[in-house]
């Protein structure tokens, strides 16, 4: 499991990332927490800096949680 504290403010910063993370991760192997603005990520290969690309792309920082 890895997990990112992100800049995520609103659902609608998940929009263009939702499709991208089901394709790579699948639906049910990722899940985003509005609370505390945590991304977890279950993935049996390393992803945090395909993750980090991704969501600085669509504007979102966020930054892995060790």
């Amino acid at each position: 499991m890895v997990i990112f504290k992100t800049s995520v403010q609103s659902r609608i910063d998940l929009i263009a990332v939702k499709p991208i993370f089901n394709l790579l991760f699948g639906k049910k192997n990722w899940l985003f927490t509005f609370e505390d603005k945590l991304l977890r990520i279950a993935s049996s290969v390393p992803c945090a800096d395909v993750v980090e690309f991704i969501l600085a792309e669509n504007g979102v920082l966020c930054e892995e949680l060790t």
